[in-house]
């Protein structure tokens, strides 16, 4: 089945990396890859023809580096099974996000963070923890700049869970997509932080997880006696792990993490890419 993979575009390097690391994750699956940038011309008291000459000036300038993109993507000669289109909305970018999400009905948004790790707390990178608080109903990859190539074989997806919730099937479709697209397998994490046996309610929850991942490689791991956020690193660089897939509730822990009231509590930066899975309704 196709996939639809949105890519939001500023015209700088790293954002033309993050494209390029996109159509090599997706090498093998047809995708059609929507290609957006934003553009806002400022609001000022000035004579109203002024105000549309800097409004066209800005979506030609739009448009211009959009269609350098295609030049660059034709020039790479990419493989046939990847189509593009380009939109260009002078919209704030969560506001255009979203339409888009909705139009296309898109299957996943990439972005990429500043610096070597992925920031998504609030206190580090505002942008993509605003896009990511606001757009619904759609999952985020997000890329460190720095990104590594994958390794030929055993690639590994860590999702962390306390098993406390049930998931839906279609919360959890990205994360299996992801999996099997790149023969990755997924290693279920839980940090007992308390060193508390699991509630039959959490038992049932881990159940569960076994009948959604079916068509995957997956195994089930527990750490104790440390942080989740420490946790989750440690168990990251210990295995090498390639991504790390978090599912984002309205309410709870990694809700945290894109609340600028918790900044001062929680440091969360991996370094690699993140998968961020939306609770649904």
């Amino acid at each position: 089945m196709e996939k639809k993979i949105l890519i939001p575009s500023n015209f700088t390097k790293h954002a033309w990396n993050t494209l390029v690391y996109a159509l090599n994750l997706y090498k093998d699956i047809p995708c059609t890859f929507y290609i957006l940038n934003t553009y806002k011309v400022s609001s000022r008291i000035s004579l109203g023809r002024n105000q549309t000459a800097d409004l066209e000036a800005a979506k030609a300038e739009s448009e211009k580096g959009l269609q350098k993109i295609m030049q660059g993507i034709n020039f790479r000669k990419e493989n046939q099974k990847h189509q593009f289109e380009t939109i260009s909305r002078n919209k704030e970018l969560a506001e255009a996000i979203q339409e888009v999400v909705d139009a296309h009905k898109i299957d996943l948004i990439l972005m990429v963070s500043r610096g070597e790790n992925v920031s998504i707390n609030t206190a580090f990178e505002s942008e993509i923890s605003e896009v990511i608080q606001k757009v619904e109903d759609c999952p985020f990859l997000v890329l460190p700049e720095q990104m590594q190539s994958l390794p030929e074989t055993n690639r590994e997806i860590v999702f962390p869970t306390n098993y406390k919730f049930s998931f839906k099937n279609k919360e959890l479709s990205a994360l299996i997509e992801m999996a099997i697209s790149l023969n990755a397998s997924i290693r279920v994490l839980y940090i007992d932080s308390l060193g508390k046996p699991l509630t039959k309610e959490q038992e049932e929850n881990k159940e569960s997880l076994k009948s959604y991942f079916t068509k995957v490689d997956f195994s089930f791991h527990k750490l104790t006696q440390t942080s989740v956020t420490t946790g989750i690193h440690l168990f990251i660089e210990s295995r090498e792990s390639n991504f790390l897939a978090l599912y984002k509730r309205r309410q709870g822990f990694f809700s945290k993490l894109f609340s600028q009231k918790f900044k001062e509590d929680i440091d969360f930066n991996p370094k690699v890419p993140v998968l961020i899975l939306k609770e649904l309704e």
